[in-house]
C-alpha cells in the first residue's frame, strides 16, 4: 500500500501542479474562488479509473480522504492557542455547531422518509418503503454511510438496490455541495456576510492568482528546533503522525466495548492532541511547537484530502437512477439551503456564514468538502470552525450509527412512520431549544 500511495501522489502531484497553472492564469477560476485542490480532484475524476482512465491510480484511492482526515485534526490542537475567553467562546461554539449538525441529521433521515412514504410512493408505487433513508445514507455520511447503509439494507431487508441508490446519493451530495458552496461564497461576499474575504475586488492580487507578490510573502513559522539535532519541520511533522496513528489505534482497541459503534479515529486523534498539548503546557514545552507551521501541515493534509475525496467518486452509479431519486435529491437541498440561509443566522452567535457553509458541504458531501468550502472564506482557521466540529461530533456520531441500527429494525416491523415523524419532532424540538440558548448568549 506504501508503493501505492507514493505512485497515487505522483500522480496527483502533476493535477495539482496543471491546475494551479490554470487558476493562476484563468480569471473565471479566480472569480469563482476554486481551490485548486477542487480543480485537480475534477481532474483526477475525469482522468482516473472512473472516469477516462489515463492516469492509472491504484485500488487505494478511497481510502486515503479517511485516513488523512485523522491526521489533519491530529493537528488542529496545535494551531491555535488557547486563553480563558477563547475557552468559554470554544464551548459555547460547540455546543451550537453540535446542535445543528444533530439537527441537519434529524431532518435528513425525517424529511427523506416522509417525502419517500408520501409523493414518492405516490408516484412510484413501486418504490421501497425505506427509499427516503436513502437522502440520509448519501449526504450527511457520505460514501462511508452509504456503504453502511447498503449492506444493512441488503443483508437485513434483502433490498439489493439500496448500496448502489446511496452511492449515488452520495455522489451527487458532493457535486451540490461543491457547486452549491460556491454559489454561497460569492453570495456571502456580496452581502457583506463573510469576516474574513469581504470583497473579491478589495482582495489582494496574491490572494486571487494564489501567488504572493515579494513584498508581501510572510514567515509561515519559526525555526523551533536546531536542524544539527533535527529538521523543525519533520519533528512537527513527526508530532502530528504520532497523535493521528494514536487516534487510529484508540478507535480500533475502543470497538470491542462499545457493542458494535465505532468513535471516529479523528474524534480521538483531536482529543489526544489536546490532552498532548495540555501536557506540554504543563512542561512548559508548548512553545516549542509553532501553531504556524502546525497550521501549515494542517493545510497540506486538507487539500490532500479534498483532491483524493473527489477523485474517488464512482461516476458510472450516478447514471443508473434518475426519477425518484432526482425529486429526493431536490427536496434534500431546498431543506439544506433553508439550514444555510435561515438556521444558521438564528443559532450560531459568531461566523455563521463560515460554520454553515461548513456544514453544508460536510453535510451534503463528506467533511473533506466542508473544509474546502471553509477554506475559501477562512484560510487561517480564525473562526476556529473544525476545532469545535471535532469534538461535537463524537456525539452526533452515535446518533448516526445509532440510526443506521435501529431503522432496519423498525422497517421490517412496519414502523417507518413513527421513526419519520419522530425525527421531525425532535429536530423541531432540538431547534426551539437553541434557538433560546441563542438569546440568552446574546443578552449577556
Amino acid at each position: 500500500m506504501s508503493y501505492n500511495f507514493i505512485q497515487d501522489l505522483g500522480l496527483i502531484s502533476i493535477l495539482i501542479l496543471i491546475s494551479f497553472v490554470i487558476r493562476y492564469k484563468i480569471i473565471l477560476f479566480q472569480r469563482l474562488f476554486i481551490p485548486v485542490s477542487i480543480i485537480s480532484g475534477l481532474f483526477a475524476l475525469v482522468l482516473g479509473p472512473n472516469g477516462m482512465d489515463y492516469f492509472k491510480f491504484s485500488d487505494q484511492l478511497a481510502s486515503y480522504p479517511g485516513i488523512m482526515i485523522t491526521f489533519l485534526f491530529a493537528s488542529l490542537p496545535f494551531t491555535f492557542e488557547k486563553n480563558r475567553e477563547k475557552s468559554k467562546t470554544l464551548k459555547r461554539d460547540t455546543l451550537q455547531i453540535t446542535g445543528v449538525m444533530m439537527m441537519i441529521l434529524l431532518l435528513q433521515w425525517g424529511v427523506g422518509l416522509l417525502f419517500g412514504l408520501t409523493v414518492l410512493k405516490a408516484l412510484f408505487p413501486e418504490i421501497h418503503q425505506g427509499f427516503g433513508a436513502i437522502l440520509a445514507g448519501g449526504f450527511f455520511g457520505g460514501h462511508g454511510t452509504a456503504a453502511v447503509i447498503g449492506e444493512s439494507f441488503t443483508t437485513n431487508l434483502n433490498w439489493e438496490d439500496a448500496k448502489s441508490l446511496a452511492m449515488t446519493s452520495a455522489t451527487f451530495g458532493v457535486f451540490a455541495a461543491t457547486m452549491g458552496g460556491v454559489i454561497m461564497v460569492q453570495w456571502g461576499i456580496k452581502k457583506n456576510q463573510t469576516a474574513f474575504i469581504k470583497s473579491f475586488k478589495a482582495l489582494p492580487n496574491g490572494l486571487k492568482t494564489g501567488v504572493i507578490p515579494l513584498k508581501e510573502q510572510a514567515s509561515i513559522g519559526n525555526s523551533t528546533f536546531s536542524a544539527i539535532a533535527i529538521n523543525p519541520l519533520l519533528m512537527h511533522f513527526l508530532l502530528v503522525l504520532m497523535v493521528g496513528t494514536g487516534g487510529m489505534y484508540l478507535t480500533e482497541a475502543s470497538e470491542p466495548f462499545l457493542k458494535g459503534y465505532s468513535i471516529a479515529s479523528f474524534s480521538f486523534a483531536f482529543i489526544l492532541g489536546l490532552l498532548l498539548k495540555w501536557c506540554f503546557s504543563k512542561l512548559k514545552f508548548d512553545s516549542y511547537f509553532n501553531p504556524k507551521i502546525m497550521n501549515g501541515i494542517c493545510g497540506f493534509f486538507a487539500d490532500l484530502i479534498v483532491v483524493f475525496g473527489i477523485a474517488s467518486i464512482k461516476t458510472e452509479i450516478v447514471a443508473n437512477y434518475a426519477g425518484p431519486l432526482l425529486l429526493l435529491f431536490a427536496i434534500g437541498i431546498l431543506f439544506a439551503i433553508m439550514i444555510f440561509k435561515i438556521i444558521g443566522p438564528q443559532i450560531f452567535s459568531s461566523f455563521w456564514f463560515e460554520k454553515s457553509l461548513f456544514l453544508w458541504g460536510m453535510s451534503l458531501a463528506v467533511t473533506a468538502i466542508g473544509i474546502a468550502l471553509l477554506r475559501m472564506v477562512d484560510p487561517e482557521s480564525k473562526s476556529q470552525t473544525l476545532s469545535t466540529f471535532a469534538l461535537g461530533y463524537i456525539g452526533v456520531g452515535s446518533f448516526e450509527v445509532s440510526f443506521l441500527v435501529i431503522f432496519p429494525i423498525l422497517l421490517s416491523l412496519g414502523l417507518q412512520w413513527f421513526f419519520a415523524l419522530g425525527c421531525l419532532f425532535l429536530a423541531m424540538l432540538l431547534f426551539i431549544l437553541l434557538r433560546r440558548y441563542h438569546k440568552k448568549i446574546s443578552m449577556h
